[in-house]
């Protein structure tokens, strides 16, 4: 092997993971961390799965730790079967999934493996990568703390590099490294970003054909074709015990649709409303280009501007010095709906785009242009027209919100296609005259764009009526936004004006293009390092062990563990709204938490009954076996009409639809009487219940994922249970004495609900088995296993063939002086002389 064209790779990744170490280095160095969010939220919904962890050796399938019972698919689950984890763990560098340094290297290593497979020299993959790796958009989703959004961002390049290399002759190796990469994006549990990974793969796999049509070789195309089918075939397999559990989990969720024919105009999927939500505007989008267009977001500092110093000392009153900066960002932010910081994807960047898209030849440039805008329009959500036909036609589209995040995704083909443009700078055999063309298209178009921003940006119309009655914040507000735009226009014309005269210089010969390159690359990195740090400075880092800490128990939550019964639940309304605290999960099962996809049937409770009047709604707590109620003030109520773990009932009435079944819930008393569905109630037929207080059921042994009681009954009964219902076809599994059973049913819109033979002493089971999970650990294992053969092999297969190539592929001007491409050299093999006939020996 040659060593030679090994040393710029490694010289690469070093200058990679150099970059990202520097930039957190208070994470790399120091050890510290950011408070995020959404992080600390997850932990405390995986409480009870961790503790099981320590106890079992496994995660259970199962919790009851957060919204009074879940399946833990999409919290916390621990697959043995997929065998490309620890890869993934390599690939991290075996470091905690919250570390953000090595969040962001992974991500601009597998954009240089991208620029690779596109053959561009090494140093314009570093600029690419850099330009993917340190950008506000993954500032903003690692301060939030959404780790797994951001490792499955990190490696949606590495699965186009496979493809790329199977189109490129490579298609052995190209299918195990889009395999490999595939499966380890899927391992990280983010769908969204896998699914938009997936569409640009399927654009890239649309122009490959098109190309294939139009030079009729499609017969040539089909082979790298089906072995990127097959890749993605094992990447999915690979984690066959994620992707079945959580398809099943899904059509019982807020994104699986609702069964009430109030919202039966929501479909399967979302509410449009809802999962249009959180997406960017059309205007807004000129911050890719100038950071403050739309006074940038509410994790910037805002303490230098007029508006701020004026609500600190003259509405000091009013307003409290610790709000001051976040209100004065909220009145200066003039987008859609909010940010945590402007999306900015790069001056140079952008003016390099647009270069491509002029002088990149053939289909690279038009999957990733056609990639990148359309990523950018799904980020406009209902701004957009065709949103709405992917809203209705395109499947799965219903099931995301949040579109904004598609921008990470057109960051990646921004930044891509800015690197083949300054790499076609550098080709000799793309003539100088269209070099130059296509460089004054780019900066005159990159000009009128930053006119564009100047002239159209002003305060949002909520702001101007806010400050309407207030003349001298009014007018803070217009020369702050002016000063905002003004210096950022004026910020990224002086970064594309530095970029355009190292071209220029370099067209003419005058600079060499490994130094035209790698000027453009620290200009472009100056520029993020700069903006990004409005939003991440040195003070926001804390110190890891506190940071990460469990939250220190709270008076009331001492209080409340000294009932010597373990197995209740609490309403804790002092750490926030239902849906937006899992921080009581530390501590007792809760029928609070956060998550995104909660059961559809708990969130139907949650708004007819929980969030209204709670001393009206008593009962539907009491059902849930919710004992104790703490108030906003942190005082702990008993509740008087808490169910227990599981009771019979004196009477059941049947009700014709699942709207009446939740409307009848409002005079309910759910410890004597149960509602159901007609179609639940086909089981109960015959059932006569003869009520005898000397009946009695309770909760004997407790696990997650297994619940034992023990009941003693004189004749037939119907037994409620205080457990979330979740479609026994989905895993629960019910036994009497060791022996398999009826099927619990659903009663009371939310409940399980059994018919109980008579019997004394009688051992009842509910076990928490899904064959989604169990069969898919065993074909995870096989497929993942293929994966990795795969990958292997095809390094092997072609390392032992081909070896690496010539990692130098800059050229400079001074020694390509035509204005048209060179024409192939044509060497002619001169005819050798004939030669003499020797005649045969004894002739003449």
């Amino acid at each position: 092997m040659d060593f030679k064209k090994i040393v710029p790779h490694l010289i690469a990744v070093g200058i990679l993971l150099a970059v990202a170490m520097l930039f957190f280095a208070p994470n790399a160095f120091n050890g510290k961390v950011l408070p995020q969010h959404d992080n600390d939220q997850a932990r405390g919904m995986s409480a009870e799965i961790q503790q099981y962890i320590k106890q079992d050796g496994h995660g259970p399938l199962w919790t009851n730790g957060p919204f009074a019972g879940m399946p833990s698919f999409q919290i916390y689950t621990t697959p043995h079967g997929n065998l490309t984890k620890p890869f993934f763990k390599a690939l991290f560098l075996w470091t905690d999934y919250t570390t953000l340094w090595a969040q962001v290297f992974v991500a601009m290593f597998c954009l240089y493996l991208l620029l690779g497979a596109l053959k561009t020299d090494w140093r314009v993959a570093v600029f690419g990568a850099l330009a993917f790796g340190i950008t506000t958009y993954n500032i903003d989703i690692l301060e939030a703390g959404h780790s797994t959004k951001m490792m499955a961002l990190a490696m949606a390049p590495g699965v186009l590099a496979g493809a790329v290399w199977a189109f490129n002759g490579r298609w052995l190796l190209g299918g195990g490294i889009t395999a490999l990469f595939l499966a380890m994006q899927i391992y990280a549990n983010h769908v969204q970003i896998t699914y938009y990974t997936l569409i640009i793969l399927g654009i890239y796999l649309l122009a490959q054909l098109i190309d294939a049509i139009l030079h009729k070789v499609v017969v040539a195309w089909a082979r790298p074709f089906a072995m990127i089918a097959l890749a993605i075939g094992l990447g999915f397999g690979s984690n066959l015990s994620k992707l079945w559990p959580t398809y099943e989990f899904g059509q019982e969720t807020i994104r699986g649709g609702s069964e009430l024919k109030s919202r039966a105009g929501q479909g399967n999927g979302l509410a449009k409303e809802y999962a249009f939500g959180y997406s960017y505007g059309v205007l807004e989008s000129f911050t890719l280009l100038v950071p403050h267009y739309a006074g940038g977001g509410a994790n910037e500092s805002y303490k230098n501007t007029q508006l701020y110093k004026t609500l600190t000392t003259k509405y000091r009153e009013q307003v409290p010095a610790a709000q001051a900066s976040q209100q004065a960002g909220g009145l200066l932010y003039s987008g859609a709906e909010g940010v945590g910081t402007a999306i900015y994807f790069g001056a140079i960047v952008c003016f390099l785009f647009l270069l491509g898209a002029f002088l990149v030849p053939g289909n690279a440039k038009w999957w990733l242009l056609s990639s990148g805008l359309l990523m950018l329009t799904i980020s406009w959500a209902g701004r957009f027209f065709l949103n709405d036909l992917f809203f209705s036609y395109l499947p799965m589209f219903n099931k995301f919100r949040a579109l904004s995040m598609a921008l990470g995704m057109g960051q990646m083909c921004f930044a891509v296609l800015a690197a083949l443009g300054l790499q076609k700078l550098a080709d000799p055999d793309v003539a100088i005259n269209r070099k130059r063309q296509a460089f004054f298209i780019a900066a005159g178009g990159t000009l009128l764009l930053l006119l564009v921003a100047w002239a159209t940006s002003s305060p949002s119309d909520r702001a101007l009526d806010a400050l309407a009655k207030t003349p001298d914040l009014l007018a803070n507000l217009q020369a702050d936004h002016a000063a905002l735009v003004r210096g950022d226009v004026l910020r990224s014309f002086a970064f594309v004006a530095i970029a355009a005269a190292l071209i220029w210089f370099y067209l003419r010969g005058a600079l060499k293009a490994s130094l035209m390159v790698g000027a453009i690359a620290l200009f472009a990195l100056a520029d993020q390092w700069m903006v990004c740090s409005r939003t991440i400075s040195a003070e926001k880092y804390a110190v890891k062990r506190s940071t990460l800490a469990p939250p220190a128990e709270e008076e009331y939550d001492t209080q409340l563990k000294q009932d010597p019964d373990p197995d209740f639940r609490v309403l804790d309304l002092a750490r926030g709204s239902l849906t937006g605290n899992a921080t009581t999960s530390y501590f007792h099962k809760s029928m609070s938490g956060y998550s995104a996809a909660k059961l559809q049937r708990y969130q139907d409770v949650i708004d007819t009954f929980l969030n209204q009047d709670i001393s009206k709604n008593l009962h539907i707590v009491g059902m849930l076996n919710g004992k104790y109620i703490v108030t906003q003030q942190g005082k702990v109520i008993p509740n008087p009409e808490v169910c227990g773990n599981a009771w019979f009932v004196r009477t059941f009435n049947v009700v014709p639809s699942v709207d009446a079944e939740l409307d009848a819930l409002h005079t309910l008393k759910p410890k004597e009487d149960a509602v159901l569905q007609s179609a639940a109630a086909t089981t109960l037929q015959g059932l006569n219940i003869e009520y005898d207080s000397a009946n009695t059921i309770r909760l004997t042994k407790y696990h997650p994922d297994k619940m034992e009681y023990e009941y003693s009954a004189k004749t037939e009964q119907l037994a409620l249970f205080s457990e979330v219902y979740y479609p026994p076809a989905k895993g629960w599994k019910t036994y009497i004495n060791g022996q398999p059973a009826p099927d619990f049913i659903k009663a009371d819109y939310l409940l399980r609900a059994m018919r109980l033979p008579a019997g004394q002493n009688v051992k009842l089971e509910m076990r928490f088995e899904p064959r989604s999970w169990y069969v898919g650990e065993n074909v995870s294992l096989v497929a993942s296993a293929l994966a990795l053969l795969l990958f292997f092999g095809g390094l092997f297969w072609w390392f032992r063939r081909h070896g690496l190539e010539d990692p130098n592929r800059l050229t400079d001007m001074a020694r390509t002086t035509i204005a048209t491409p060179r024409p192939p050299v044509v060497r002619s093999t001169p005819t050798p002389p004939a030669k003499a006939k020797v005649p045969p020996k004894g002739k003449k």
